[in-house]
Formats: C-alpha cells, structure tokens, sequence
C-alpha cells in the first residue's frame, strides 16, 4: 500500500516535476557543450591551431580526465546523497555543475580549464542519481512515480538540441557581445566562453524552486526514527546484493559502451566516409597532407617562441594585437570590406613597428614570432581552401547528430510509456536490446555504405534504442537497492560501471580496433569498428538482462524495508 507521509498535493508535484525536467535537460546540455567548445578552448589557451595534434591529444585526454573524476567523485556524491539527503546534494550538484562552467569561461591556462569541466562532469554524475531517487521517493503511487521518472528523463535529449542551437546563435552574434574581462593576449570574444557562461542558466530556476519543495519524507522519517543503516560501499556486496550490483554496473557499462563507442564516435568520426561525400574527400586529402605539414612547423618554432616570451615583456601581448588583426583582416578581405581591410592593414604596421622598437635588442625573438606569423598565414590560406568542402561534411554531420538526437528523444518518450504498464524490468529492457542486435550492425557495416536518409534512419533508431536505455536506469536503480544505499548504489551502476567503465568504449573503438579493421579510408575503420563495439555490448547486455534481479514487491512503494 502507499505511504501517506509520501503524498504530496498538485502544486508541490508540478514543481518537482519542473525542477527534475530542468535539471535532466541541463545534464545533457552541459556535458555536450564539451564537444562544442573543447577543441577552440584548448587551442587557444595553448596557443595553438584548432587541428594542431597537440590540440587533439588535449582533447582526448581532457575526456578522459573528467569521466575518471566524474565516476570517482560521482561514486562518492551517491553516498553523500544516502547519508545527507536527496534533495540537499541534488541541490548542490545542480550548482556544481551550473557554476563550474562559468569558472571555466575565465579560464586563462588549460590547467585551469580541464579542472572547471571535471567539476562540471562530477556534478552531472552526482545529479543524476540524485534526482531519480529523490523522484522515486516522492512519488507514493505507482503510476505517479513512473510517470514522473520517465517524463522528466526525456528532458534530457532535449538538452543536445539546446546547447547546439544556443552554441550556433554564439558563434555568429560572438563579436556582438559585451567584451570579457581576460588578459589581452586572450580573445575577449571568444564564442565558447560565452557559450560556457550560459551553463549557469539551471542555478536560476533551480534556487527559487527549490525552497518549495520537499526532501524525501521516507528518508527524513527513517533517519529520525533512527533506523536508517549508515551508507557503505561494503554494502553493495554484501550476498543479497552482490548480484545486484554487478549486473547493473555491466549493464550500464554495456549502454554507455554502446553510446561513447558507435553513437557519440558518428557524426565526426564516420560520416565523412559517407558515399555522398567521396568529391569533399578527395579535395580535403590533400590539403590535410599540408596542413599537417604546416602543423608540424609551427610546433618547432614554438619553444623559441614561448622562450622569447619570458625574455621580451610586452612581447606576448603584442603577439595577441598582431593576431586578432590579421583574423579581422583576413574576414574584411573575405567579405570584400576594402576600407576596412585598408585600416587593419595601417594598424598592422604600426604594430610591426612597435615590434621593430621591442624587440630592437632581441632580434631572434622578433624572428621566431615572425616565423611563426608567416607558418600561421599558411595555415590560414589552408584552411580558407578547405572551407567548402569541410562546411559540407558538417552540415551532414550535423544531420546525423539531429537524427540521433530526435531517435534518442523518441525512445525515452517510449520507455515512458512503457513503464507504466505492468511490464516486468527484464523484458522491458529486452525490448530495446534484441533490436539493436539487427540495427547496430546494420547500420553500420550496411547502411553506412549506402549513406542518404536510409544511414539516417539507421542511426535515428540505434540512437533510439540505446538512449533509452539511460531513462531504464533512471526508472530501475532506485528499485533495487534499499533506502540507505540507494543513492550509493545507483552511482556504483552509473558512474563506475557506466561513465568509467563504458565511456572507455571509445578509445577501444578508435585507438584499438579501428587500426585492425578492413575498409579504404579511417572513416571506414572506424565505423566498422563501431558496429563490433556497438553489437558486442548489445549481446553482453542480452547476456546480462537473464541475471537482472526483477524488483521486489515492495520496491513499488517508496517504504521499501530498509533491509530490503
């Protein structure tokens, strides 16, 4: 029977079901802002350019940093939750992962930078399970519960849609906006600092929501009663829930390893081996091959560089005025502005007559920024070359990505309904996995060859079955661990199992497997690759589902017995 203490009236359920639906979206919004911003934000804080394979090792390495945080932290943000309370950690969390990307938007070293987006990562990790539980708990009848649960998580695809639209809307009015407070020998108007600020948006809502709404009554009523067991990750393996544990941390690995190692790698990482792209391909080779080249250059000028630096003050940020004037000029001669190009060219020789006075006793530190000056002209007229045809190759890389995100939408719209009919948890999650044993490896080692909308279609449904997957755990974690270790247990499954464990699927897609593969190209390495990693974790999760414990009876109720 339900828990009258549980009950709460319309009013306070629609905030928490407001408060839940914004911070589900902001989850997703904040973690794929990294994508959008990353590569910009490493390159110049390094000083570097956007392709540079320094830029590229930074970015993979700065993934790799904030999912080991993010798990780490995220396993220690659930026992907090258990032992503190849900409501108080979500809190939080919410602001940990609103302010932290703030932080980073002034971030003036890369230090600096990957610390502010692991902190953002943590905060995710620990929201999550916050908010599922704290909606498990609130949530007295069955069919309120399920709904809350599942219609709140389908916010979460709505988040990727946003941060894209947002991050575009940045991107073209950045030079419009007010001018950040940074050093000069930073870009005041970078876009991806100002699209990391917008990640503060979830605080605003949230801190005057919050005060309206209520902790967990059966938590608060179990600890004042004095029978609430202490939190412990010993807990988690104790012989009633040794099993429990284990199948749902491999399960969460599985879909997590099927998101980061097919899904996630698609847009950027197979598209461009597309049919419809073979002439964008042939024209880019070549101009990569220079590019490369030129890159290569630049990073053997570059300590002479950085050594003058400390030698010639002022240097640096005369450095900075001479490379925001040739970006102005290089866009005024784009855009056939002649007037204005004429002005930026005076003020460029002023200022080479500023470095002429500089640097009058340190000639080799005027001849490595020159040097540098001319490596950086080259790779600009390179990138001006490959503009069409990588604008091309974005616009159906971004295609892809809406259609995964819409199929993603989709299936978390679907496992909301179908969690609330009397559907039992092992077959509700075979629903989405026997599927994907047909559509992974058909979309990826068939339809990929194929390309045009029935490669949409392919990766709309993938993305279907695999994210809804996160809304399953979202509805199942808080069901089968008992109160005091619900929050501990469900980080365990998501953060360790899921964002440590299977967030690794990309490396071992494309550092490990895709060398190995057959096919013409990298991209068709890589997507054959993807399509071994994605039906694999699809069968070790089939594999799995057969030891997932179904929930007992009394999960239904948000009185579960604390020795449950």
């Amino acid at each position: 029977m339900s828990n009258p203490s549980s009950t709460i009236d319309a009013r306070t359920r629609l905030l928490v079901l407001l408060i839940a639906s914004i911070g589900f979206l902001f989850d997703t919004y904040e973690l794929l802002m990294t994508p959008l911003v990353g590569v910009p934000a490493i390159a110049e804080l390094l000083g570097l350019p956007p392709n540079n394979p320094v830029v590229t090792d930074w970015t993979g390495r700065m993934l790799w940093i904030s999912a080991l945080c993010g798990g780490v932290f995220g396993l220690m943000g659930g026992w907090l939750i258990d032992r503190f309370g849900r409501k108080r950690i979500m809190a939080l969390s919410i602001f940990l992962y609103a302010f932290s990307p703030f932080a980073a938007a002034f971030a003036t070293t890369l230090p600096a930078f990957v610390f502010f987006r692991s902190l953002t990562f943590v905060g995710v990790c620990i929201e999550f399970i916050a908010a599922i539980t704290w909606l498990a708990e609130l949530f007295a009848e069955r069919k309120q519960r399920e709904f809350a649960l599942g219609f709140t998580q389908a916010f979460a695809s709505l988040g990727g849609i946003l941060v894209t639209a947002v991050n575009g809307w940045i991107v073209l009015h950045a030079n419009d906006l007010p001018s950040l407070p940074l050093p000069d020998f930073l870009n005041a108007h970078a876009s991806w600092r100002y699209a990391l600020m917008t990640g503060i948006l979830p605080a605003i809502p949230i801190a005057l929501l919050l005060p309206f709404v209520p902790e967990s009554r059966v938590w608060l009523d179990r600890r004042a009663s004095g029978t609430l067991s202490r939190p412990s990750l010993a807990g988690l393996f104790s012989p009633q829930l040794r099993r429990t544990t284990l199948v749902t941390a491999g399960l969460s690995a599985c879909a997590y390893g099927a998101a980061f190692g097919a899904l996630q790698l698609t847009p950027l990482r197979v598209i461009p081996g597309v049919p419809e792209l073979a002439e964008q391909r042939v024209a880019l080779k070549p101009l990569q091959d220079e590019a490369k080249v030129i890159n290569t250059s630049i990073l053997e000028v570059d300590p002479a560089l950085r050594q003058s630096y400390e030698t010639v003050p002022g240097l640096r940020e005369l450095a900075a005025k001479r490379a925001k004037n040739r970006v102005a000029f290089r866009a005024a001669m784009k855009a056939g502005e002649k007037e204005r190009a004429d002005a930026l060219n005076a003020d460029f020789k002023a200022l080479g007559a500023e470095l002429d006075t500089l640097t009058a006793t340190a000639p080799e530190a005027k001849k490595s920024l020159v040097d540098r000056e001319k490596l950086l002209k080259q790779l600009g007229d390179n990138r001006e070359k490959q503009e069409a045809p990588d604008k091309a190759i974005k616009a159906r890389a971004n295609t892809a990505q809406l259609w995964q995100e819409m199929g993603g939408l989709v299936g978390r719209i679907i496992l909301a309904v179908l969690v609330i009919f009397a559907v039992t948890r092992r077959t509700l999650l075979r629903i989405f996995l026997l599927p994907g044993l047909i559509a992974i490896p058909l979309t990826y080692f068939s339809l990929y060859h194929t390309g045009g909308d029935n490669l949409n279609w392919g990766i709309a449904i993938s993305g279907l079955l695999v994210v809804a997957q996160f809304s399953y755990f979202g509805e199942f974690l808080p069901k089968v661990f008992p109160l005091h270790l619900r929050g501990t247990g469900g980080s365990f499954a998501t953060n360790v199992g899921g964002r440590m464990i299977g967030t690794s699927a990309a490396f071992l897609t494309t550092n490990i497997l895709a060398p190995l593969m057959p096919g013409t190209s990298t991209f068709d390495k890589v997507a054959f690759a993807a399509g071994v990693v994605g039906t694999s974790v699809f069968v070790i999760g089939l594999i799995l589902s057969f030891f997932l414990p179904e929930p007992p009876p009394e999960a239904e109720h948000s009185s579960l017995p604390n020795n449950a």
